[in-house]
């Protein structure tokens, strides 16, 4: 059996090293890893995301070509780790497989999220074609009923096939590193172990995180009252270790949305943290710009309460299968 090293580690251990305190006094001349949102729409309606049950404020599309063709122009040679995730479903963009040639030819690494619905074989073939580095198939839950309470679809089996699909035609190449990612509310130790026994044959890695609700606005959502009872219900049980992470958002990383605007949290959907916009300024002004320097010197004192989305941040990774494949 061919054994594979996600790509992203060196770069995911080089982010996590080291205490927030030291790294404001020696920061980064650069962002390491960029999160790129290609859209924030989706077409899955899950309870516990602002997209999905429609709590997000900001305004919805795809990224203009312009706008990503300026964020490569600012980012070229210096080969950083780019993720296309976010708050949408990246497979929807039309020109997605465009600019993921883009991004590998300028020699960067390149990871996608992804629910699976898009990725037809046609797809596949391309993905594998290019190769893009890593691909994680986003999960919820750990059996059909605990996904279809949380995602409002009926996919679970639909999207083990499609991981089933992506590995066997992947077959004995070295990549994409294939990982497949879950959170769970209540489900049994019983019920996550059979999920990884089920999934493990379909992908290099597997991690089961905590759901986090807090960041919602039940003031704000649009679900039906069904819908909303559910989700009351479960918030009441949720399996989230409430300690706030020392935080490699605003040390390491930054994060991009459709439109060019620049955040300094990849978890920031209604652009709570907005440092900056690709659209008159460059990364490198953005990066050192007065206001992301206030927000890691208020992370570095573990002042997350004094954040409105920050107060929210618990370390939810990792909760019950301990994986060096997340950030």
């Amino acid at each position: 059996m061919t054994h594979r090293t996600n790509p992203f580690i060196p770069l995911y251990a080089f982010c996590n090293s080291g205490n927030s305190k030291h790294k404001l006094k020696n920061p980064a001349a650069f962002p390491y890893i960029i999160d790129i949102e290609l859209t924030n729409l989706c077409n899955f309606r899950c309870l516990m995301c602002p997209t999905g049950n429609h709590s997000q404020q900001r305004p919805q599309g795809f990224m203009p070509e312009e706008v990503f063709h300026r964020i490569l122009d600012n980012i070229r040679g210096r080969k950083l780790g780019l993720r296309f995730i976010r708050w949408g479903e990246p497979l929807m963009h039309p020109k997605v497989i465009e600019f993921l040639t883009a991004a590998k030819a300028d020699g960067h690494l390149v990871h996608l999220n992804t629910n699976g619905s898009y990725l037809t074989e046609e797809m596949a073939d391309k993905l594998l074609d290019l190769p893009i580095d890593s691909l994680k198939f986003s999960v919820q839950g750990v059996d059909r009923d605990s996904y279809r309470e949380m995602r409002n679809v009926d996919f679970f089996d639909k999207l083990l096939e499609t991981a089933a699909m992506l590995h066997e035609k992947r077959g004995l190449r070295e990549l994409p590193f294939l990982q497949i990612s879950t959170t769970v509310t209540y489900e049994s130790k019983e019920l996550q172990d059979a999920f990884l026994e089920r999934v493990s044959h379909l992908c290099d890695a597997t991690n089961i995180g905590a759901t986090n609700f807090d960041w919602l606005d039940l003031n704000a959502i649009r679900l039906k009252p069904s819908e909303v009872e559910l989700l009351k219900s479960l918030m009441q049980q949720d399996s989230v270790l409430r300690v706030h992470p020392e935080c490699p958002e605003v040390f390491d990383k930054l994060s991009i949305n459709w439109n060019g605007k620049v955040t300094a949290c990849c978890m920031d959907s209604n652009d709570l943290m907005v440092v900056g916009d690709v659209a008159c300024q460059s990364i490198e002004e953005i990066w050192n710009s007065d206001r992301l320097k206030e927000f890691r010197v208020l992370l570095a004192d573990m002042r997350h309460d004094d954040m409105e989305l920050c107060k929210h941040c618990w370390d939810t990774h990792n909760l019950f299968v301990p994986s060096p494949e997340v950030p």
